[in-house]
């Protein structure tokens, strides 16, 4: 795992002090609720728990989330039942699916692990204890799957030396600790294994030492990690003509190739509850250093060239500053700081001599092994194998962000093998705010995309929704008005500090549960029309309704910005998909009443009654945004006209026009008497009755 100046990688022994079989069980009760309402039907009914429910219950989080955290949670619950019945192997399993549950979260909106740009604690880091009286339990999604990758950890660290075999995910921390288990006496007597690396040793591009340690490594992977060792090397197929080109390109020994073998068994997707990602393992810390993107779209840590690069380059910078490629091995797995600080009390620069982390100790040598083994694979035992072929791909320019469904339609793949093309994708389209973008695709399938894309309208790429920030807003009233949290908004646009917007600013919204993406191009019925009105500009209509410029050019195919009075525009394809049939009633003054239902929001009331936000606040008296289930709201007036202001208008100079009073129309519109009239602006009028 690379890491720069943190201490040691997050290791086994560390969890095991730090999680007490006391802070154990206060998880598992803790966590409570019970099978039946997760959703999934477990092959044996899952063992009993006290407490009500309390993971994840923030109103930001989602029902998906907290079912998957609890079924992870179920596993592990079943494992520990498992092995208190020696049931090793079958525990084994139960917590490898708990272990991919919990890395498929690490991506969910609701859990951002690298938000505030830190990592989880590592060895010898100094750990303030919580506040007299203050819960040690978290307060969050982050800390929730936090305690349970602890506890999955724990248990599986409780079977590793019941253990036949490791399995090709198992995290590097547990390999690490079976490899301490690994017993020098069990070598052969005539230390064989010594002379084999004697004998391949010259052929390596790293210093390779042959010692106990080595060749109790090398045996290691031909008993327990046998199967772990062989995945790999399937996998390795898929990397190698990725990889070193790029470690001969930085002047790095190819060797080091099977450094991302130790690290990640060649899975872009490993996961690490240090929260370091990708082939290469890199925490976030490291790898923004190193160049690399880290946001709510992208994590290019899990990018395999763009991650070989930089760990080309780090491991580089560390061999210019330790000066020997054993010692960069080593600080790469437990940061620089902690080689040096362990080479000035040893008095020597020898690896082999010095007082590194555990982990450490067994990393360097297993990465020999690794090395020693790939020189001749039959001499130790191992058969020759078909390897996975290499991962091939064309790259797709695009000019503007696309949903990963649409483009796998326009080339009739899948959004599956896009995934697998593009690891470093965290969501199901490209970022937002990278205007060109490269898009791996399968081979010969690139033209096709690209002139797909060029005829599709840009509200069809995409469930992601382009929001200009108008006077007045801020990050909450947007996130009510959307139905999504602040923190999503923030998140979807790097915002540092969510309290500053500016007016003008774009912000890109994804798509929240209930509203959907009208699929049915050039029809104006499938979304909201607007009739053009004298004084009207493209810039006005789009501030109304919440759009931009460009999206209004696209949806009605307008080369530029001229428009003409009477001109029917289309002005939004977000519909909403009702859960029910709408509440409407009329009051007896013509006003249209709906009930606010369980999840809706002023934008999804907006678009199913074809109003805008701005309707809503004025017809309502509204001052924010804010909502609740039960609540009558005004969605659209019988008897009222608009009106736009040209120069000179003033508030009591229309009231006389229509024979009202000023303060009539200033009530109508939610201002005040001394408001100042803009041209252009657009004032609804609702005329007295006439008997």
């Amino acid at each position: 795992m690379a890491v720069w100046g943190r201490g040691a990688a997050y290791g086994g022994a560390r969890v095991r002090a730090a999680l007490t079989t006391g802070a154990l069980a206060g998880l598992l009760f803790g966590l409570g609720g019970c099978a039946s309402t997760w959703g999934i039907r477990p092959a044996v009914e899952a063992p009993p728990v006290a407490a009500a429910d309390s993971l994840a219950t923030g109103t930001g989080v989602d029902e998906g989330f907290r079912r998957q955290l609890l079924t992870a949670r179920w596993h592990l619950l079943r494992a520990l039942d498992e092995r208190s019945r020696d049931q090793f192997e079958a525990a084994q399993s139960d917590l490898d699916e708990a272990f991919h549950l919990i890395a498929s979260l690490s991506d969910s909106p609701f859990v951002e692990a690298d938000a505030d740009g830190g990592d989880a604690p590592l060895e010898g880091d100094a750990v303030a204890p919580p506040a007299p009286g203050a819960s040690s339990r978290g307060d969050g999604p982050r800390q929730d799957l936090d305690r349970l990758a602890a506890a999955v950890e724990e248990a599986y660290l409780s079977i590793v030396p019941h253990l036949a075999t490791f399995t090709p995910d198992s995290p590097l921390s547990l390999l690490l600790q079976g490899l301490s288990d690994e017993r020098l006496e069990d070598l052969p007597e005539d230390a064989s294994q010594l002379v084999r690396i004697h004998q391949l040793a010259p052929q390596c591009g790293v210093p390779i030492d042959a010692n106990a340690r080595v060749a109790a490594s090398i045996h290691f992977f031909q008993t327990r990690g046998r199967n772990t060792y062989l995945t790999w090397m399937r996998r390795a197929g898929q990397y190698r003509d990725l990889i070193l080109p790029i470690l001969r390109d930085e002047n790095v020994p190819e060797d080091f190739f099977y450094l991302a073998m130790i690290e990640s068994g060649f899975n872009p997707r490993a996961y690490s509850r240090a929260r370091a990602s990708g082939l290469w393992q890199f925490i976030s810390h490291t790898a923004r250093l190193e160049g690399l993107r880290i946001d709510y779209f992208v994590d290019e840590r899990r990018d395999p060239v763009r991650s070989t690069r930089a760990a080309a380059r780090h491991l580089k910078a560390l061999y210019a500053n330790l000066g020997d490629w054993r010692l960069a091995a080593a600080a790469y797995n437990c940061g620089p700081g902690r080689v040096s600080r362990a080479i000035k009390r040893a008095g020597t620069r020898d690896f082999w001599e010095l007082g590194l982390p555990t982990e450490t100790r067994n990393y360097v040598p297993l990465f020999m092994a690794a090395v020693v083994i790939s020189r001749d694979p039959a001499l130790f035992g191992f058969p020759k194998l078909e390897v996975d072929p290499p991962v091939q791909y064309e790259e797709a320019r695009l000019s503007h962000y696309v949903g990963l469904k649409t483009a796998a339609r326009a080339m009739g793949t899948t959004v599956t093998r896009l995934q697998q093309l593009n690891p470093e994708l965290r969501r199901a389209l490209t970022p937002p705010k990278s205007r060109s973008y490269r898009l791996h695709v399968p081979p010969g399938k690139a033209a096709t995309l690209v002139r797909a894309l060029a005829r599709l309208p840009a509200p069809e790429r995409t469930d992601v929704y382009e929001y200009r920030v108008q006077r007045g807003d801020n990050i909450s009233s947007i996130a009510d008005a959307f139905g999504v949290s602040s923190q999503l908004i923030a998140d979807a646009n790097s915002l540092t500090n969510a309290n500053f917007i500016r007016e003008g600013q774009t912000l890109y919204v994804p798509a929240s549960e209930g509203v959907r993406v009208t699929r049915s191009v050039g029809r104006t019925s499938s979304g909201t029309s607007y009739k053009v009105r004298p004084g009207d500009s493209l810039s006005t209509i789009a501030r109304r309704y919440g759009v931009t410029v460009a999206q209004l050019q696209s949806w009605n195919d307008l080369r530029g910005d001229l428009i003409r009075p009477g001109q029917t525009l289309r002005v939004s394809d977000v519909v909403r998909a009702p859960r029910r049939a709408p509440t409407l009633t009329t009051a007896a003054d013509g006003r249209r009443l709906h009930k606010v239902g369980r999840g809706e929001s002023l934008w999804s009331i907006a678009r199913q009654f074809e109003v805008t936000i701005d309707d809503l606040r004025v017809w309502n008296g509204l001052r924010g945004t804010t909502i609740y289930p039960g609540q009558e709201l005004v969605v659209g007036l019988s008897d009222y006209r608009l009106y736009t202001v040209v120069q000179g208008d003033t508030l009591y100079s229309i009231a006389r026009r229509f024979g009202l009073s000023a303060r009539d129309i200033a009530r109508q519109n939610n201002i005040s008497l001394s408001t100042t009239l803009l041209t252009g602006m657009q004032l609804r009028i609702k005329p007295q009755r006439t008997e």
